[in-house]
């Protein structure tokens, strides 16, 4: 037994070190081996593949880029929506063309997307949609092309939106689990998954209002594009989903044809014998040997739910999965002392976290917000901690019309698992010293006096929120309540309640952040995503050891086991204690 123990740990540890010696070389192997990319020839249609996720920033160097999938243009979101800009006034780019297949982004993002592809029309380029499968964000975007066209045999997968919520307390009762839950604002429904076996009235509502709102913003960007009015569009959706063959004759698209077909008639459209494939990847580095010049204005992101201590980059596909309240601090601070940043656009993509590491974060925006002009730029989401973080006076908050924001609410849920300790034939004794010193075990519910504690906690740190919200928005805290509870907003309806100040993208941020910093609007800038990117080497050397677990399910094979716990970060968060300003749902648009 000794033996096999003994074996079997120098096997693991063998395996590990060889793991570490082989990506290296391999990755020196794609490197060396990889593709070249081709100079840009007169003629050329700028091919942007637009397939699963578009990241906002790419905040490790990946050398081994099979090992994820969201990264086709090896371009981050801001500088996607920088070259399709630039084509439009290319010589050399005679057309723009969407090749679409099941994009994953948000609804901002693709909002971001749609602005910059409006931009390039205004070139009176054509611009072309290619739809190997069509989902709904696919097809949002695909339909501002002056041309939409679909593989035969393929699916228009868009009928509607829908919203779907799990509940857990009936699985947790029968595992003899008890969950408690003290919330502010009766909108705060993050804890009714684990409490209730179906939503509230007042959660329901709130869905309700979302999808209507978001529905509408999904039909009228659609006769944008394609003509006709909204409400002819949501009588369509009612017929779908769509073989290709329907979604031509129903004139969601305009043509059914194989890929070598649609390029065929594309330049002939464009008057080319055949036009020069450039990829989003390869037009990026034109794009960025262009830029140099001007004053420096810093991007940086608040990616991922707010945790205390140290964020981290996992180095398998080079994305900030957590905001460390450490790591971010640090970097703000070093913003806020250099001489070399004129204004600063904090960008932000996160459904909140903790309280602690919000307060921690808004402190350090604030001091930067006193040196440096700063603009805050809302993502997908800003809510909860997401939004506390942006709470800052005289500073200028732009969101998308899709952009989930608010959510201005606090919680804290306990999971008692003595029930399932019982059924397991294990048993606790449980001795204190102190009133409350047993206020968080999990062997038993909380007493009536310790659930008093907590609800004063709570609502204390609620009236921060509202506090904070109303110093920065200038609004009465009475009216801040009004409109906060726990409520999630998109963006259209955020500015009509006083929460944000504009609606815009990255276009709006720079426009109004030169402004702060006083530089001319025809003047050039820098901007530059804050921290560099780190290096593969230089991520699998600074990572944090508890991280380890995690990262291994950044390999495709266990992503999904990954998103199912980045879905539930709340729990993650919880079991670390403390009280959360969380977004209290997720939205995926199907």
């Amino acid at each position: 037994m000794k033996l096999f123990t003994k074996n079997y740990f120098w096997g693991i540890l063998s395996g590990l070190f060889l793991a570490f010696l082989i990506i290296p070389f391999l990755a020196l192997v794609s490197l060396a081996f990889g593709p070249s990319r081709p100079p840009i020839s007169s003629n050329s249609a700028l091919v942007v593949r637009l397939s699963g996720a578009i990241p906002e920033r790419i905040d490790a160097e990946l050398p081994l880029p099979f090992l994820t999938s969201d990264r086709k243009n090896s371009v981050n979101l801001r500088e996607l929506t920088e070259l399709i800009r630039s084509a439009a006034t290319d010589d050399d780019i005679k057309t723009l063309v969407l090749r679409c297949r099941n994009l994953s982004t948000g609804w901002a993002q693709s909002q971001e997307l749609r602005w910059a592809i409006e931009e390039f029309k205004e070139s009176e380029k054509p611009v072309w949609a290619f739809l190997m499968l069509g989902s709904t964000l696919d097809y949002y975007v695909a339909s501002l092309a002056d041309r939409v066209v679909i593989l035969p045999e393929s699916i228009l997968d868009i009928k509607g939106l829908r919203a779907e919520v799990v509940f857990y307390k009936g699985a947790f009762e029968k595992l003899g689990i008890n969950a408690e839950a003290v919330r502010v604002g009766k909108y705060k429904s993050a804890v009714e998954p684990f409490t209730r076996t179906e939503m509230s009235s007042d959660f329901r509502a709130v869905i309700n209002e979302m999808l209507d709102e978001m529905s509408l913003q999904l039909f009228e960007g659609i006769a944008a594009g394609r003509g006709e009015d909204a409400a002819h569009w949501s009588g369509v959706m009612d017929e779908g989903p769509f073989l290709s063959v329907q979604a031509k004759e129903h004139g969601l698209v305009d043509d059914v044809l194989f890929e070598d077909e649609f390029f065929e008639k594309l330049s002939k459209a464009v008057d080319v014998e055949k036009l020069n494939r450039v990829s989003a990847a390869n037009y990026a580095t034109r794009v960025r040997s262009n830029q140099g010049s001007g004053k420096r204005i810093a991007v940086l992101h608040a990616n991922g739910s707010i945790v205390s201590g140290e964020g981290w980059i996992d180095p398998l596909t080079g994305r900030q999965r957590m905001v460390g309240s450490e790591t971010f601090v640090r970097h703000l601070d070093e913003l806020r002392k250099s001489r070399n940043v004129a204004g600063v656009i904090l960008r932000i993509n996160s459904p909140g976290g903790e309280v602690t590491a919000s307060e921690q974060i808004l402190h350090a925006v604030r001091m930067l917000s006193k040196e440096k002009p700063l603009v805050i730029s809302m993502s997908n989401m800003a809510a909860s901690g997401g939004y506390y973080i942006a709470s800052v006076a005289d500073t200028n908050i732009i969101a998308y019309p899709g952009t989930y924001t608010g959510s201005i609410g606090v919680f804290m849920m306990k999971l008692s698992m003595g029930g399932l300790y019982e059924k397991l034939g294990l048993s606790k004794e449980i001795i204190t010293r102190g009133r409350n010193a047993a206020i968080d075990t999990d062997y038993r519910p909380m007493t009536r006096q310790e659930r008093e504690k907590v609800q004063q906690g709570v609502e204390s740190v609620y009236k921060v929120f509202l506090t904070r919200v109303s110093e920065a928005r200038g609004m009465d805290v009475d009216a801040v309540n009004e409109i906060a509870q726990g409520r999630v907003w998109l963006g259209k309806q955020a500015l009509e309640n006083g929460l944000i100040d504009e609606l815009g993208g990255y276009q709006k941020a720079i426009e109004l952040v030169k402004e702060a910093a006083e530089i001319e609007v025809e003047d050039p800038v820098q901007l530059f995503n804050y921290p560099a990117p780190r290096s593969f080497f230089q991520t699998i050397m600074n990572r944090n050891q508890d991280r380890l677990i995690e990262e291994l399910f950044e390999v495709p094979l266990l992503a999904d086991f990954w998103n199912l716990w980045e879905q539930n970060a709340v729990l993650a968060a919880l079991h670390r204690g403390g009280m959360m300003q969380m977004m209290p749902y997720t939205l995926t648009i199907q």
